[in-house]
């Protein structure tokens, strides 16, 4: 069975349900007990330079794959000694080759493991992070709750939110605050609870709060669902556009709210576009 092309990233970037869909894949299809046996990193420009920085890799030559966990949108590989840590960035995929595959163009790094297998990080843009740390606590620093953790309640999540004055769009978008919220998946959960990305959180009932990280959870849950059912052509899960029917709202101009059946109307938060209904989102 060939790993291949896990992640093609020519339609959005990868957000919490696609890294959690290439973990379970990974976990899946054996990657767990495989080692690392040679190494072998991109030379001009330098891997530890730019945005997408790679560091300390060498440090995982003959280490063995113990465990997979992710937290938000990153992924950490724990190994029998020490963790490697992987973030996709805006283009970064992982492949998982056999013998005979030849190295996909854009690879980074080019990882030799037992059994014959390589795996490959292969970023256009050079913008995907991999880096070894000596433990999942500090791979996951600076990082809120998961999404998806059920230890988080909904009511832990409103009391976090309830003493902020900012916006709630960018809020949700703050990783240190809850990991794995992405700026499609954001839109989608105040959609789904009739919230305006612009309503300040402290403005917002603790009720409405708590109905907030549900509506997040379903959009996610959703999200995953859907990859599981649409796979490639090849059996794997990947990318699939924000306009897809996981999707309420589909995020283009002229696009019309599925309640009101009006236009949906944009703003933008630091860079990032909210699509909303100026109708039924208060």
């Amino acid at each position: 069975m060939t790993f291949s092309k896990l992640i093609p990233t020519d339609r959005k970037m990868p957000e919490l349900p696609e890294v959690e869909s290439l973990r379970r894949y990974l976990i899946r299809e054996g990657i767990l007990g495989r080692t690392f046996e040679q190494i072998e990193l991109e030379t001009k420009p330098s891997p530890e330079s730019g945005t997408g920085a790679i560091s300390g890799i060498n440090q995982v030559q003959g280490k063995s794959i113990k465990t997979l966990e992710r937290r938000g949108k990153q992924l950490a590989a724990v190994l029998d000694q020490g963790v490697l840590g992987l973030h996709m960035g805006m283009t970064g995929q992982v492949n998982v080759l056999e013998p005979t595959e030849p190295t996909p163009r854009f690879t980074r790094a080019l990882f030799n493991m037992s059994n014959g297998f390589r795996m490959a990080l292969v970023d256009p843009r050079r913008w995907a992070q991999l880096r070894y740390f000596d433990s999942p606590d500090q791979a996951f620093a600076g990082l809120g709750p998961d999404a998806l953790d059920p230890d988080f309640s909904a009511t832990n999540f409103a009391s976090v939110l309830k003493i902020r004055t900012a916006q709630i769009k960018p809020l949700l978008l703050n990783q240190s605050i809850i990991a794995g919220v992405g700026n499609i998946y954001a839109d989608e959960a105040l959609h789904r609870i009739e919230i305006s990305p612009a309503r300040r959180a402290n403005k917002i009932s603790n009720q409405k709060l708590e109905s907030l990280l549900i509506a997040i959870r379903e959009s996610l849950e959703r999200a995953l669902e859907f990859i599981k059912n649409h796979p490639d052509d090849r059996g794997r899960p990947y990318i699939v556009d924000a306009y897809d029917d996981r999707m309420q709202l589909h995020r283009k101009p002229g696009s019309f709210c599925p309640r009101c059946e009006i236009p949906l109307v944009t703003l933008k938060f630091g860079g990032r576009t909210a699509y909303y209904c100026s109708n039924c989102q208060k």
